[in-house]
């Protein structure tokens, strides 16, 4: 019986329990070239043609839409943004769709431009 509680205490000791540390805290306007979707916690479009991703960490990053997006200057807070990325990171001149869901329900995603990225520039939480 000694010997499990040996065991049982060895085992305690080995268990990290320390929680995940946040990404660090960058300064305000400092740039990136790409973002970890998975670090994503809320997107949202800034007509009339810029987009904000919100990370985990309390981070913002504003990414401009370069040569213009018809999504982004018709939306209206309802549009759905779908990034076309082949991992996991979204980085500059990649392609994005913004569209309203009613719309997109009778044409297809398909049908709506796509949209290239520019840089991710660091902005305080709006």
């Amino acid at each position: 019986m000694k010997w499990m509680f040996a065991l049982l205490y060895a085992g305690v000791g080995a268990c990290n329990t320390q929680p995940v540390a946040a990404p660090p805290a960058l300064a305000q306007g400092a740039q990136a070239s790409c973002i970890d979707l998975t670090q994503v916690t809320a997107r949202r479009v800034l007509p009339p043609n810029a987009v904000l991703f919100e990370m985990v960490g309390g981070i913002s990053y504003r990414a401009e839409l370069l040569g213009g997006c018809p999504g982004a200057e018709r939306a209206n807070g309802s549009e759905i943004l779908q990034t076309e990325t082949q991992s996991t990171r979204l980085c500059r001149d990649d392609h994005i769709r913004i569209y309203d869901p009613v719309e997109a329900k009778a044409t297809g995603a398909g049908s709506f431009a796509t949209c290239r990225v520019g840089s991710f520039t660091a902005v305080p939480k709006l």
